[in-house]
């Protein structure tokens, strides 16, 4: 019966077995383990703050862009007005 630990004959639809399962887990803990150490930019937090920046940048950018432009109304407008 599935479920039962003991059984020889489990049921898996999509072909996950136990066995297949830890051996993935297995792998992929394999892989975290060979993954690089931090930087030491990452540890003492300028990686962080340049990211900040770089953000806030894009932003400031993005609203730059985006405001309308005015012409100023020139003297002459300004007496054809009146």
């Amino acid at each position: 019966m599935y479920g039962d630990p003991g059984s020889a004959h489990r049921y898996a639809p999509d072909g996950l077995t136990g066995e297949a399962l830890d051996e993935l887990i297995d792998r992929a803990y394999a892989e975290v383990a060979q993954a690089p150490r931090p930087t030491s930019a990452l540890l003492d937090g300028s990686a962080a703050e340049h990211r900040r920046r770089r953000t806030e940048h894009r932003a400031l950018a993005a609203v730059i862009h985006a405001l309308p432009v005015c012409h100023g109304v020139s003297s002459s407008d300004e007496r054809r007005a009146a």
